[in-house]
């Protein structure tokens, strides 16, 4: 069994051991390469700080790393570990995890970050044995958009907006987005996306283009990254417009991925609008 970083590895050969080893996961992979590669260019793919376990020439197992920073401290994130069902039952994950260890400080990263999903035991079990700690809880709700029949309120209007309004959205928030819905991710991201914005109406705000009072940013296929609503208009029915144009883009279908688990004004407003329940997740953070 031999250890390498993915430098220098086809794309290709990337997407067939993550759809092998993923193949049988609790929540499907359904990713075509081009959605897969996309996706690992949003979380900021690193193959110099990626690691793979290789056999006979073939990759078994493997970590795909992003890079950035997270709260200031140059950091990875897990965006994905792991093994083919043929290699299963070695400790190879945990092997694996024990080399980025080893090998991180080295290139200059002081955190690792990784989400897990709660039901996940053994993986749960891998992380927590490799020092990691649940740092937070995130719900994962979806579901069809079930219009709850609040209208907009008056002089408000949803539109779409030329680029993300990322301070704009930063004031609004109660909590930080995961890594993969993080304002760097939407910086990084290759393929458009929704992004709307709920306005009040020009000559009530005294601005020409009308006072931003929430945003929300999503992909087409209605996977929502952030949903903020400015502190003095929330209650108003902004949050379920934002949803409502969102589900005439996406053909109904709205989810919503980490959102934090105590934050449960978002989570009752997805409720009221048909994303119910889905799989929870841990946050786990490692000091490096």
């Amino acid at each position: 069994m031999e250890m390498r970083t993915l430098e220098g590895s086809e794309p290709r050969l990337l997407y067939a051991a993550f759809r092998e080893a993923f193949a049988d996961y609790e929540v499907p992979v359904t990713w075509s390469q081009a959605e897969f590669e996309a996706a690992n260019a949003r979380r900021g793919f690193d193959p110099a700080v990626s690691l793979g376990a290789f056999e006979d020439g073939r990759m078994v197992g493997f970590v795909f790393n992003g890079r950035g920073a997270w709260g200031g401290v140059p950091t990875v994130y897990d965006m994905g570990t792991g093994v083919v069902p043929s290699a299963r039952g070695s400790a190879l994950a945990g092997k694996i995890a024990e080399r980025l260890k080893e090998m991180l400080p080295g290139l200059g990263i002081r955190r690792y970050l990784l989400e897990v999903i709660r039901d996940n035991a053994p993986a749960l079990k891998t992380y927590e044995r490799a020092g990691f700690r649940v740092t937070r809880n995130f719900e994962c709700p979806g579901g069809t958009f079930a219009d709850p029949g609040r209208p907009a309120p008056a002089g408000v209007r949803v539109e779409e907006l030329a680029a993300f309004p990322r301070a704009q959205a930063a004031a609004m928030r109660d909590w930080e987005p995961s890594w993969q819905n993080s304002d760097d991710s939407i910086a990084r991201n290759p393929t458009p996306l929704v992004m709307l914005g709920a306005r009040e109406d020009g000559r009530a705000s005294g601005r020409p283009e009308g006072r931003l009072l929430g945003c929300l940013v999503a992909a087409p296929n209605g996977t929502i990254w952030q949903l903020a609503v400015d502190r003095g208009a929330r209650r108003r029915g902004i949050g379920t417009a934002l949803l409502r144009s969102l589900a005439a883009r996406s053909g109904g279908a709205i989810r919503y991925i980490n959102v934090q688990s105590d934050d449960e004004a978002t989570l009752g407003l997805l409720a009221r609008c048909g994303a119910g329940e889905g799989p929870g997740q841990h946050e786990m953070v490692l000091e490096l």
